[in-house]
């Protein structure tokens, strides 16, 4: 099987396979068998792309570093690093009325438009990488009912 087949049926396959996770009941299930399926479709590749990898900044890692080079304001800089992720956790598990009233909340006492501007424009001073590009697969994939199969059977 080429890299093609197995990406177009790894896709498909896992549609089908998160549709049907509720019917999944906990526990070690054994697994065996043949099967033979038929299946068709299209996969697209697309080019490779340069991006800021901002989710794959180790975040510990650069926390700590940033308290590092707070020096003598570390303390503070902690304390306040610290309360700000707690309320952003916290508005974050709230629904959508709830979560736009608070962040209208904190509009009023600071400046969040600037605040998040000024880290994008942090972001884009990291040095970017180069991600593979996207693979979408439009396939339809069935089960093929094998009469040679049965009559095995």
């Amino acid at each position: 099987m080429d890299a093609i087949i197995t990406t177009a049926l790894g896709k498909a396959l896992d549609k089908q396979a998160k549709k049907q996770r509720d019917d999944l009941t906990p526990g070690e299930h054994e697994v065996e068998g043949e099967i033979t399926l038929s299946y068709s479709g299209t996969v697209k590749v697309s080019e490779d792309e340069s991006y800021t990898p901002t989710t794959s900044i180790p975040l510990k890692v650069a926390l700590a570093l940033f308290l590092r080079y707070s020096g003598v304001t570390g303390p503070t800089a902690r304390d306040a690093l610290i309360k700000a992720m707690t309320e952003a956790l916290e508005i974050e598990r709230l629904s959508g009325k709830e979560k736009r009233a608070a962040v209208e909340a904190i509009r009023e006492v600071a400046d969040l438009d600037a605040a998040e501007e000024a880290v994008r424009k942090g972001l884009a001073e990291l040095p970017e990488a180069t991600r593979k590009g996207k693979v979408s697969a439009k396939v339809t994939v069935e089960v093929v009912e094998n009469a040679a199969m049965e009559d095995a059977a």
